[in-house]
C-alpha cells in the first residue's frame, strides 16, 4: 500500500540516524522508494516514519497535516503518548504495516492566530495545544474568554491552556485537565492556577473557535504552541483558536491499545 516512505529524525541525534539507516536497508530489500526533504516529501510521499520522540511527531504533523500524508512513529527510549513502535519491533511492525496490518486513527489539530485591531500579527499549527502564559513574573495575567462569540468568564490566573485531546495528557494534564481519547471532537480549556478556584476545565465541541482577549490592565504575556513555538502578546491583543481543517493521520501496529498506553505513562495498576 506504501510504495514511496519518507524518514525523518531527531536532528543531530546519532541513535536516530543509525535507526533510519537501518530501517532504510530494509525497505531497499521492500522495494521500497525512500525520499528526502520537506518538499519531496510533501510531494512523493505516501507514508511518513519519524524516528525519534513525540516531540519529532509533533513538528512532523504540524509541517505535513494539510498533505494528508500517514505518520508512523518509532520511540528511541520509552513508550511515547505518540511514537508508541519499539526499535526493537520496529522492523516487524514496518514489515506489517507493508502489507496493510494497521491501524490508522485522525488526530485533531488547533489552528492559531494573534490579533491585534484588525491586523493578524501570526498563524500557528498546534497538535497539542495552544498556551497562554505570564511571563516571567510573580504577577497574574487577566483575560476574557469567548467561545462561538459567546462571552464566557474574565479570569485572573497564570494563563490557559487551549488542548485538543492529543494534548490532553500534555501540559493540561498537569494543570488538573481532563483525560480526552484522540477520538473524541472537542477542545478542552484549562486555566493554570487561576485565582477563583471555581474556574474548572471546560470541554466544549471540537468545531468551536475560541477567543482569548489580553485585558489592559496587566503587562505583556506570552502566547506558546506546543511549547516550540512562541509569541509576545500584548495587552488588548485577541489570540483565535479553532480546529485546524485537516487531520493527521497517525498509524499503529495492530493490537494498539491506547489505554495500555495511558496506564505504562501514567504508572496506573495494572488489571489482575
Amino acid at each position: 500500500m506504501f510504495n514511496t516512505i519518507g524518514i525523518i529524525t531527531k536532528p543531530k541525534d546519532f541513535t536516530s540516524e543509525e535507526t533510519a539507516r537501518e530501517l532504510s536497508v530494509f525497505l531497499h530489500e521492500q522495494d521500497v522508494s525512500l525520499v528526502e526533504g520537506s518538499e519531496q516529501i510533501s510531494k512523493n510521499a505516501d507514508l511518513i516514519i519519524v524516528v525519534g520522540g513525540d516531540g519529532s511527531i509533533l513538528n512532523t504533523a504540524r509541517t505535513y497535516v494539510d498533505r494528508n500524508i500517514p505518520i508512523l512513529g518509532v520511540n528511541l527510549g520509552r513508550l511515547g503518548f505518540l511514537a508508541d513502535v519499539s526499535v526493537e519491533n520496529m522492523i516487524a511492525v514496518v514489515e506489517q504495516i507493508l502489507n496493510g496490518d494497521f491501524i490508522k486513527e485522525e488526530r485533531a489539530l488547533l489552528s492559531c492566530q494573534i490579533e491585534r485591531g484588525n491586523q493578524i500579527l501570526s498563524k500557528h499549527l498546534a497538535f497539542n495545544d495552544a498556551v497562554i502564559h505570564r511571563n516571567n513574573t510573580p504577577r497574574m495575567i487577566e483575560f476574557e474568554l469567548f467561545v462561538d462569540g459567546a462571552f464566557v468568564n474574565n479570569q485572573r490566573a497564570d494563563g490557559m491552556i487551549i488542548t485538543t485531546p492529543t494534548g490532553s495528557t500534555a501540559y493540561a494534564l498537569s494543570s488538573g485537565g481532563p483525560i480526552m481519547h484522540p477520538s473524541v471532537k472537542s477542545i478542552c480549556l484549562v486555566s493554570i492556577s487561576p485565582h477563583t478556584m471555581s474556574h474548572r476545565p471546560i470541554i466544549v465541541h471540537g468545531e468551536s473557535e475560541i477567543v482569548i482577549r489580553l485585558l489592559d490592565s496587566y503587562e505583556n504575556a506570552t502566547a506558546s504552541f506546543d511549547g516550540q513555538a512562541k509569541e509576545s502578546i500584548a495587552l488588548g491583543d485577541h489570540i483565535r483558536v479553532k480546529q485546524h481543517e485537516n487531520f493527521a493521520h497517525l498509524l499503529h501496529p495492530k493490537g494498539y491499545d491506547y489505554f495500555e498506553i495511558i496506564r505504562s505513562k501514567l504508572h496506573w495498576g495494572h488489571q489482575v
